[in-house]
């Protein structure tokens, strides 16, 4: 029988391997530096060459709009995924093998009125909730990575759109208009670093169009794609850049402004479960508590006169 400290340095193996695991993940300062970088454009051009329009479908693709952009990604994600699911059974069979499950158990069965035996396939559950949730921390990690990716570009988005319009108008070209702009911007910004693979693509020899493609792929977020599809429209029918991007401004503004009122309307409903949680179970017992104390009295009375 394996023994506490056994487990707690399964536990401390598992602490570190997230720790290294997940900082290996969340490093994406080299893949931006190289973007910006002239000396490394052939590592650049490698980097989003490589990817075509239907390698973005699986855990690849996945890792990559997330941010994580490494060659090795997709093996490290799988890799720590398995790794942590293995150590959560080896933690499970610990606990039941030290006595916690059954234990706990035996604790749920002792209530009264035969409440615990209902009680007993939950707690049978918690040793596989907690290796279902050790094993998709890995997920949780690039899901919460892509959110801040995903409202990072719509944060810096209608700038941009306001600036390039604000350039067209005056006489400039969208090639050059989106260089001034990113060499004002943040360079690590994720729009920008997307803007600059965008860049990275046309001087690796690719079409616009493709280009364009490609950048719509790799951010995937609706307000980016109709943007990136209104332009690749103006560019197929030879329509005005300034006019398309003076109307995309003012649509991403209204979306913006529409999905800020829808949340301002969903407070209200948002507030129903922890009042519910929180306040009504205080009211229940304050307000009922007097009145089913006297009944439960006047019932023991009852019974006991019964009883004689």
């Amino acid at each position: 029988m394996i023994q506490l400290p056994v487990l707690f340095l399964l536990l401390l193996a598992i602490g570190l391997l997230l720790f290294f695991g997940f900082r290996f993940l969340g490093t994406r300062s080299a893949v931006t530096s190289r973007l910006r970088s002239e000396s490394d454009e052939v590592n650049a051009n490698e980097l989003h060459s490589a990817m075509a329009l239907h390698e973005f479908d699986g855990l690849r693709g996945w890792l990559f709009r997330a941010g994580i952009r490494r060659k090795q990604s997709s093996l490290i994600f799988l890799v720590t995924t398995s790794m942590l699911l293995l150590m959560g059974l080896i933690i499970r069979e610990q606990l039941e093998s030290i006595g916690v499950i059954p234990l706990l158990i035996d604790l749920v069965r002792s209530i009264p009125g035969g409440v615990g035996n209902v009680l007993v396939p939950f707690v049978l559950a918690v040793p596989w909730f907690f290796v279902l949730l050790l094993t998709l921390l890995p997920t949780l990690f690039v899901r919460s990575i892509r959110r801040k990716r995903v409202k990072a570009i719509e944060q810096d988005l209608p700038l941009l759109l306001d600036l390039l319009n604000t350039l067209s108008q005056a006489g400039i070209g969208f090639d050059s208009a989106l260089e001034q702009v990113l060499n004002a911007a943040i360079a690590t910004r994720p729009l920008t670093v997307e803007f600059r693979g965008l860049q990275v693509d046309v001087l690796a020899g690719r079409s616009r169009e493709y280009a364009l493609k490609l950048l719509m792929r790799r951010v995937d977020i609706p307000m980016f794609s109709a943007f990136i599809s209104a332009v690749l429209q103006a560019e197929l029918i030879g329509a005005g850049m300034s006019e398309t991007l003076k109307i995309q401004a003012k649509e991403i503004r209204e979306r913006r402004r529409e999905r800020a009122s829808a949340a301002a309307m969903a407070v209200p409903t948002l507030l129903v479960v922890p009042m519910v949680i929180g306040f009504l179970p205080g009211i229940f017992i304050v307000l009922l508590g007097p009145i089913l104390f006297e009944a439960l009295g006047a019932m023991e009375q009852t019974l006991r006169g019964v009883s004689g």
